[in-house]
């Protein structure tokens, strides 16, 4: 077998010679395992072929397997067949062989990585459990279910299958799996190769004599093959533990065993249980020190990268103690410094910083070490050997050992100094290009006043109106002024150039477009002796934004026509509320003219009150500045300075900049005293009787509501009095309408004098009233009604001369908690006032539920009425 032999590349021509080797391969593992059987039928067999397939599947393409699987097969048959004879199961177990090994593999595929599959312990534990103990037991369930029909079938033969399919994928499967190049070269090499041979022999010949001759001898071959999983690589170790456990095999077969085989009473059917324990610890041993071996070599390789980055990098590197000590330093940064390497290794970097960086550069170190930050960076300068300073950006790291103490400083410097001398040079460039920047899109030019040269940038010149190709001076810049601006700004510049002060000038240009207005803003710039070197300017056409600016004077003038023909007062406040501006009606309506409250707060011109005579308005918004537009719309007065008054509604706005900031506000107030008047008309005629200035009924439900409530939520006794005016009609009927009306109105002025001052009179219709008493128990109720009565009863009314009288009949009612209905307590008091007219009228009646029962034959006699609802006894 060659070192690519599970390989899935080769040539075509071998490929048929590969699947007869494999048929070779496996005829010879089939023979020995049945030779085993064949010599000791009473013990467990050792099963290799199928480990074999399984590895074939697991490692070669699925084109490939047919004639793998195929030669292996057939080397599994004609073993069979040379120890077995012709039985039944000549075919039927190799098959059973060959789907088990292909599940396995399948299942191998899915779990471990074909180029590395026993990478870790966990990988070793995948394959233990998938083809070790899954898949054997599988394999075993379907040979029992095959010879369950000739009833061979038995728990010995399933234990046996699975047995021996476990222990041989444990001795084969590990060293199939790593049967490639990388672990035969580090195997094999000629140290290796010599050590792995030796410790063959000797494990061999100690675990024979310790079968052979010494008690609890599984324990003594477990301790021999640790120190092959200690000592020889991976794969060395399981071809050791393959040759072992073969020696065992056959001299358990061979009846060799005397302690063994004198316990097999007690080990009944698991005699290869103590293989098992001494092979699978021995396997586990060796995936630990596989990992442990290259987790060291990963370490090793680590610090020889490390080492050798650190030595050849471009940029100084060192490794300095806690207390500032060069532990380590590359040739860089001895090239940097100017010392050797040991001049540097006997010094601190105290010693070599900057006087003035070393407070900042202690400072970040102590941060570091006390852990409040993990690195940090920044430019400091070092003393170079000859004197010279340099400049470094410096990045440091603290390494830290397993108790968090700090070991080592690793630094990292490379050398700016080259950049810090170009940033003089840029700096005036980085000039031109931030003022250009800020400026988005204007000219900027550059004069020397050592020299006379003048340069313009691309948009100097399309301002200009000259050729971008063309050359620009100083008297290119004249000749294009405007004759009437050229000496202002020829005056402007010169005064900026002797007393060193920055230029901001408007003037106008002369182009082929016509005229443009610029606005040239410039500064001096200063060399290194303080002297006036040049003077760095931009220019920015402003037609646009002066003819903006006359439309915008265009629109405030209009805008004042407007409002000063518009029926609104308007007040423009500033941002601490005080009057800017008042138009026309403004000032007509507050009193004061715009002259005489210009600058004066608001809250001194407009005296706003709760109605006519209320109680004057406290509102923050006419003191400060409102974040949002405001409306009033109560019932608001105005009191002008001359003592006229108007109803008013007003809204406040505030204005912003486009940055958000306030700059003021706009109050609009109108005059609303017509609408506001006629609103109080109509809301009087909705809530009130017209013909006797009465509350109407919708007036008296709505008070009759809020008793209600008052009685149910705070236990308050209230009384409802019904009315009836008795011989109304007669008058109505005998001197006409305009005398029935006249009457009313008499009668509602005479009832409301005989009421207390917080009791609700209404008219509810026709000759109806209703009367609500708060707060009044039924004896004071009683009096007030009987002086109610008597009142309409004494009273003469007088029309055309003749004398009418009158009467009135009143039912009493209890409002409460328990009685709390709006519809059933107007009908108990209509129902009591009915019982008064029923009794003679011109008297009272109290509510009493019997008087449901005693009127009940008049009430059905009743014509042209609503029939009142029945309330609750």
């Amino acid at each position: 077998m060659t070192t690519d032999t599970f390989s899935p590349a080769g040539r075509s021509s071998l490929f048929w010679c590969r699947g007869a080797l494999f048929g070779a391969l496996a005829f010879v593992l089939t023979l020995f395992c049945l030779e085993l059987i064949k010599v000791s039928v009473q013990i467990s067999s050792l099963w290799l072929p199928t480990a074999l397939m399984t590895m074939l599947v697991f490692r070669y393409p699925l084109r490939k397997l047919p004639v793998l699987l195929g030669g292996c097969l057939i080397g599994v048959v004609v073993a069979n067949r040379l120890i077995m004879g012709s039985e039944l199961t000549l075919l039927m177990f190799p098959l059973i062989n060959l789907l088990q090994a292909l599940l396995g593999g399948l299942l191998l595929r899915r779990l471990l990585d074909q180029k590395a599959p026993l990478d870790s312990l966990l990988s070793w534990c995948k394959m233990v459990a998938a083809v070790g103990i899954f898949m054997p037991l599988a394999g075993a369930l379907l040979a029992c279910w095959a010879l369950s029909f000739s009833g061979q079938a038995s728990l010995h033969f399933f234990s046996t299958w699975a047995i021996s399919e476990t222990i041989g994928m444990l001795a084969l499967g590990p060293v199939c799996l790593l049967w490639q190049r990388d672990e035969l070269r580090r195997s094999f090499s000629q140290r290796a190769l010599f050590e792995t041979l030796l410790t063959l022999i000797a494990t061999l010949a100690l675990s024979y004599c310790a079968l052979r001759y010494l008690p609890w001898s599984f324990t003594f071959v477990m301790v021999v093959l640790f120190y092959s999983a200690v000592r020889l690589p991976r794969f060395s170790a399981y071809i050791v533990f393959l040759a072992t456990l073969v020696m065992m095999s056959i001299l358990l077969a061979l009846n060799l065993l005397m302690q063994y085989t004198d316990a097999l009473s007690v080990a009944g059917s698991a005699p290869w249980l103590p293989f098992l324990l001494a092979i699978i610890p021995s396997h586990i041993m060796t995936q630990v020190m596989h990992s442990f071996r290259e987790e060291k070599k990963h370490i090793t390789q680590s610090e020889a990268r490390f080492r050798h980055a650190m030595e050849y990098s471009v940029i100084g590197m060192a490794l300095v103690s806690p207390d500032g000590r060069w532990l380590q330093v590359n040739q860089s940064l001895c090239r940097l410094l100017g010392y050797s390497r040991e001049e540097l290794t006997s010094m601190t970097f105290q010693a070599l910083t900057h006087p003035d960086d070393l407070v900042s550069d202690e400072g970040k170190l102590n941060a570091l070490l006390a852990g409040t930050i993990e690195t940090y960076s920044h430019e400091k300068r070092y003393l170079r050997k000859d004197g010279r300073i340099v400049w470094v950006l410096l990045a440091v790291s603290l390494v830290r050992d397993v108790d968090r103490r700090p070991l080592y400083f690793i630094s990292q410097i490379e050398d700016i100094s080259d950049l810090k001398q170009t940033e003089a040079v840029n700096r005036r460039l980085m000039q031109r290009i931030t003022l250009a920047n800020e400026a988005a899109g204007i000219g900027v030019w550059d004069w020397s006043l050592k020299t006379g040269k003048m340069n313009w940038d691309k948009r100097m010149f399309q301002i200009y109106g000259l050729r971008e190709e063309g050359h620009a001076t100083y008297l290119t810049w004249v000749n294009s002024l405007l004759p009437a601006d050229r000496q202002l700004a020829i005056d402007a510049f010169d005064q900026g150039i002797r007393k060193s002060s920055a230029v901001d000038v408007v003037f106008r240009i002369v182009t082929d477009n016509g005229i443009r207005f610029i606005r040239s803003q410039s500064t001096l710039v200063l060399d290194d002796d303080g002297n006036v070197e040049r003077m760095l300017g931009i220019n920015q056409d402003i037609t646009e934004m002066r003819l903006l600016t006359d439309a915008l004077y265009q629109e405030k003038e209009r805008m004042h026509i407007t409002l000063d023909a518009i029926g609104e007062a308007v007040i423009s406040t500033d941002e601490e509320m005080r009057v800017t501006f008042m138009n026309p009606v403004a000032e007509v309506m507050s009193g004061w003219t715009q002259e005489e409250a210009a600058g004066k707060p608001l809250s001194e011109l407009l005296r706003i009150t709760h109605g006519s005579d209320g109680p004057e308005m406290e509102n923050l918004l006419l003191c400060e500045l409102p974040h949002s537009k405001s409306e009033l719309d109560r019932e608001l007065v105005l009191h002008n300075r001359s003592g006229d008054r108007f109803d008013i509604h007003y809204s406040i706005t505030p204005l912003k900049t486009q940055q958000g900031d306030y700059i003021g506000s706009v109050i609009v107030i109108q005059d609303v005293s017509e609408s506001r008047e006629m609103m109080r008309r109509l809301s009087y005629g909705a809530s009130h009787d017209m013909l006797t200035r009465l509350p109407n009924r919708v007036s008296f439900e709505q008070r009759l509501k809020q008793l209600l409530l008052s009685a149910c939520q705070q236990q308050r006794q209230h009384t409802l009095i019904f009315i009836d005016l008795d011989r109304f009609k007669a008058v109505n009927d005998s001197a006409g309408h305009a005398a029935g009306d006249a009457l009313l109105r008499e009668i509602s002025v005479q009832m409301k004098q005989h009421l207390r001052s917080g009791d609700f009179l209404a008219r509810l219709g026709g000759d109806e009233f209703g009367v609500l008493l708060p707060d009044c128990a039924l004896n004071e109720a009683r009096e007030v009604t009987e002086r109610l009565v008597d009142a309409v009863n004494h009273y003469a009314f007088y029309w055309e001369g003749q004398l009418h009288r009158i009467g009135a009949s009143a039912g009493i009612t209890l409002l409460s908690r328990e009685n709390a209905h709006a519809s059933e307590v107007m009908a108990q008091a209509d129902l009591a006032c009915y019982n008064a007219k029923h009794n003679g009228r011109g008297q009272l009646s109290v509510y009493d539920a019997r008087l449901i029962d005693t009127l009940k034959p008049v009430l059905s006699q009743r014509e042209n009425e609503q029939i009142l609802p029945q309330p609750p006894r």
